[in-house]
C-alpha cells in the first residue's frame, strides 16, 4: 500500500476515534498535519484548526521520533496560550488567537521558518514511520 492510501486510512480512523490509533499511526497523524500547516500557510493555521486539539500529543510524538528541535519550537508556540497549552477546543482557541490581535504574528512567522528549517529531516521522519505500518 502506498503512503498516500496508508495515509488516507490513517486520516479516516483519527476522525472516527483519534484514541484507537497506534503510536506510529499517531505519530504520522500528527505530523502530517504539521507539516501541511507549515508548508501552507504557517504554524499559525494549526491552531485555527482541529489538528491542534493534539498539539501536547504532537510534541511528544516529536520527541520521540528525534524531532527534538521541531518539538522545542512547537512548545513555544504553546506557551503562549494561557496555562501554556492550547486548549483542545478549536473555538477556545481561535477566541484566545483573535485576542491577540495580530501580537504573535512576527512570532509564528519565525517559529514558521524554524520548523522550515528542519523540514526535511521531518519529512524523512514522517516517511519512515508511515512505511513502518502496515
Amino acid at each position: 500500500m502506498n503512503w498516500h492510501k496508508k495515509w488516507t486510512k490513517i486520516a479516516d480512523a483519527a476522525e472516527d476515534d483519534y484514541y484507537s490509533l497506534s503510536d506510529n499511526e499517531r505519530a504520522v497523524y500528527n505530523m502530517k498535519n504539521l507539516i501541511d500547516a507549515v508548508n501552507g500557510s504557517g504554524l499559525l493555521s494549526y491552531y485555527e484548526s482541529y489538528n491542534a486539539d493534539y498539539a501536547e500529543d504532537l510534541i511528544e510524538d516529536l520527541f520521540n521520533n528525534g524531532m527534538d528541535e521541531i518539538a522545542s519550537v512547537v512548545e513555544s508556540a504553546n506557551a503562549i496560550f494561557p496555562g501554556g497549552c492550547p486548549p483542545a477546543d478549536l473555538d477556545a482557541r481561535i477566541e484566545i488567537i483573535d485576542s491577540w490581535e495580530h501580537e504573535y504574528d512576527s512570532l509564528f512567522d519565525q517559529w514558521t521558518e524554524d520548523i522550515q528549517e528542519f523540514g526535511l529531516p521531518l519529512e524523512s521522519a514522517f516517511e519512515k514511520l508511515i512505511a513502518e505500518i502496515e
